[in-house]
């Protein structure tokens, strides 16, 4: 009976296959566009620095008004340095009596007169002493504020007789020979702008004069609440008539946007809310994750995440997994 059941038993490897979902898919054609952008911006300086005493004291003087221009090395600022100069001098009189010791004390070591452990304890308090000058020095010349760059004064901070600590804002400098201008751009739209793209600004607060710019640099992180990118461009400004603050309107020229329209059901949405399509991948279903713009009267717009000739799914989409076998409906 054993043999018997043994010989009825038998091993079943058949294999079972999910069939393909059939599905509806319509190709991706890109629509390109030029048009010109208009955005709201603003002048900023290309370098603005606030300026400060690396040394603690009182302001004795200022020598900046708003609006000066000064010079590399031009001085802006005093602090009183009655007892800066007094420690100086205490370190430079150490210094002279650690030298004079120092040469007097050279001769008996030549001579072999001085045992060297008192050679080098000299030695070593010239070295201190002359650490200590240079130290005192250092303190002595901070007292006195230079500019670091050619530019203008764009604000005073402090005023003589006010006790300032090292680091707190005397003055603020900024270059204005060529000033940035900042918008912000639409997620949907940053895809078009390149860098070195030129921009025609207009400022309301010269009349509408206009100014000629070019992008500089172009954000990669949005903004969470806006979703909106920074793009920053340089604009020469040797006559000094564009100022930090001022408003301006920036145009975009020639800004090329390609983008694709899709039926309102081929569009569905994430967990976090973000919009997503299937695409026929060589008979497998793959997700892309795309950026959506305005809607029109064929579709929706897909501004980035596609390809021109995609295969988007159209039509039972809400059946299909990543990787799913697809059968095409023509």
């Amino acid at each position: 009976m054993c043999l018997a059941l043994v010989s009825c038993g038998g091993t079943d490897d058949t294999q079972y296959v999910s069939a393909p979902v059939k599905v509806k898919v319509e190709r991706a054609a890109a629509v390109t566009k030029q048009s010109s952008e208009n955005y709201s911006g603003t002048v900023t300086a290309d370098n603005e620095t606030s300026v400060s005493f690396p040394v603690a004291g009182t302001v004795k003087r200022i020598y900046a008004e708003v609006g000066q221009r000064v010079t590399e090395g031009q001085l802006l600022a005093e602090i009183d340095d009655t007892s800066i100069r007094s420690s100086y001098e205490a370190a430079a009189a150490t210094l002279a009596q650690a030298r004079d010791a120092h040469a007097r004390m050279q001769q008996l070591h030549e001579r072999g007169s001085l045992p060297e452990i008192q050679w080098v304890e000299v030695e070593s308090k010239l070295q201190q002493a002359e650490s200590m000058e240079r130290i005192a020095r250092k303190n002595l010349d901070d007292c006195r504020l230079t500019a670091p760059f050619n530019g203008v004064i764009a604000e005073r901070a402090a005023d003589p007789g006010q006790n300032v600590l090292p680091g707190m804002t005397v003055v603020k400098l900024a270059t204005i020979d060529r000033v940035k201008v900042r918008i912000s751009v639409p997620e949907s739209e940053i895809s078009s702008i390149k860098q070195g793209c030129e921009a025609s600004i207009s400022v309301p607060a010269l009349g509408g004069e206009t100014f000629t710019g070019r992008v500089v640099e172009k954000g990669v992180t949005a903004n969470p609440l806006s979703h909106a990118y920074e793009v920053k461009m340089t604009v020469n400004n040797q006559h000094g008539r564009l100022l930090p603050g001022m408003v301006t309107r920036v145009s975009l020229a020639d800004s090329t946007h390609t983008s694709f329209i899709l039926p309102a059901q081929a569009l569905l949405l994430g967990e976090k809310g973000s919009a997503f399509v299937w695409v026929n991948d060589n008979g497998t279903a793959a997700r892309r994750t795309v950026v959506c713009g305005d809607p029109t009267p064929d579709g929706i717009t897909v501004a980035s995440g596609l390809a021109e000739g995609d295969e988007v799914i159209v039509e039972g989409q809400h059946k299909i997994s990543e990787g799913m076998r697809l059968e095409i409906i023509r």
